[in-house]
């Protein structure tokens, strides 16, 4: 099965790596990787106009109104959100590498666009309210030896630091929420978040992803293919 890899490029024969703007259907895989942190990223380039990006179907993607010649960053991000209801509605496992949510009030023709708007989430959770911006110190302990993802705790806990933290207070937070991870202090910092028939794990980033990308992209696919199991 081939991963949809987003924002940060993982050389992996079963990975696809796109941009944010660039990258084909959300919804036409099974499993997916993103860092939310360069997704934001690519969104204010298309704001600012200091970088030039194009959808998967090569029209230049502005933010403004669409036209014959350009694509408006505005349905790209409602057409990310669909994608990604269907992506999950499928049974999908997406990998978030989770930073703090932010504001992006420059897109236009929206009311209001923040970093996770595009990715649903369990009832009565909000990223916005509940992922609680923290900056550790690398280093985490792992809680569920047994989940899949438990590879990515033990071999890189000292290449990370987390960047949120998850709030176990939300009502009904077991019902839906798994933490695999803590750091030192307790906090929640790798999590797995059941939305309809698919999951979301929220995992802590990498100090230097450019630097350890050829490291850390075998142990995802090796993570990935235990959740098939």
């Amino acid at each position: 099965m081939r991963t949809l890899v987003v924002g940060i490029p993982l050389p992996h024969v079963s990975f696809d790596n796109y941009s944010f703007v660039a990258a084909p259907a959300f919804s036409e895989y099974g499993r997916m990787i993103i860092d939310t942190a360069v997704a934001s990223r690519t969104v204010e380039e298309v704001i600012s106009g200091d970088a030039e990006h194009h959808n998967f179907g090569g029209a230049p993607v502005t933010n403004g109104p669409s036209t014959s010649q350009a694509f408006s960053l505005q349905q790209l991000l409602a057409m990310r959100r669909r994608e990604s209801e269907w992506f999950l509605a499928r049974g999908g496992v997406l990998v978030c590498l989770a930073h703090p949510d932010v504001a992006h009030p420059g897109v236009a023709q929206s009311c209001g666009w923040r970093r996770y708007a595009w990715l649903p989430a369990p009832l009565g959770f909000r990223y916005d309210e509940r992922l609680l911006p923290g900056f550790g110190t690398p280093g985490a302990e792992l809680t569920e030896p047994d989940h899949p993802f438990a590879p990515y705790i033990t071999e890189f806990s000292s290449r990370f630091a987390y960047r949120v933290t998850v709030d176990e207070t939300t009502p009904n937070f077991s019902d839906y929420g798994r933490v695999f991870a803590r750091s030192h202090g307790g906090a929640a910092i790798a999590v797995e978040l059941t939305v309809d028939d698919g999951r979301v794990i929220l995992l802590p980033p990498l100090l230097e992803p450019e630097t350890d990308r050829f490291l850390i992209a075998p142990l995802l696919h090796a993570c990935l293919e235990r959740c098939a199991r």
